[in-house]
């Protein structure tokens, strides 16, 4: 009974070998620009707000934009057009912005934020663009 016990526990030791490594293929993590919930309003009454961006190997991000508005007053920071501007490889990055009202400080409160990132997709042959927008709380 030894020897059976010994045999089988050999054998499941041995296809279990067979199967370590091998599964389904893992899919890239989705690209994606995620927005904060808070901005930091800074003593000039520009924003301060940081985004977390992630791309895949396969792409290449050479653009971001931040457009703000709070009622009548409107701003944006961007970067790009550069190659490698953010790193593209599947985790999420930060990317800061500091964007300044054209016509007016902002103000404690709330406000609407929009953020693109630009991507080339080298599987697709062409750009890519993500979104985000939500309604930010700015606080000191």
């Amino acid at each position: 009974m030894k020897v059976i016990t010994t045999i089988a526990t050999s054998l499941v030791l041995a296809l279990g070998g067979v199967f370590i490594g091998v599964g389904t293929a893992e899919a890239a993590p989705r690209s994606a620009v995620v927005l904060p919930k808070k901005a930091t309003l800074l003593a000039d009454g520009s924003l301060r707000l940081t985004m977390k961006v992630r791309c895949n190997r396969q792409q290449q991000a050479f653009e971001w934009s931040v457009d703000v508005r709070q009622g009548a007053v409107y701003g944006n920071d961007y970067a790009g057009p550069t190659a490698g501007l953010i790193t593209c490889d599947g985790r999420f990055h930060t990317v800061r912005a500091r964007v300044v009202g054209a016509n007016g400080p902002y103000k404690v409160g709330c406000a609407r934020v929009q953020a693109l990132v630009q991507l080339f997709d080298e599987v697709e042959g062409s750009d890519v663009e993500l979104e985000d927008r939500e309604v930010v709380r700015i606080r000191r």
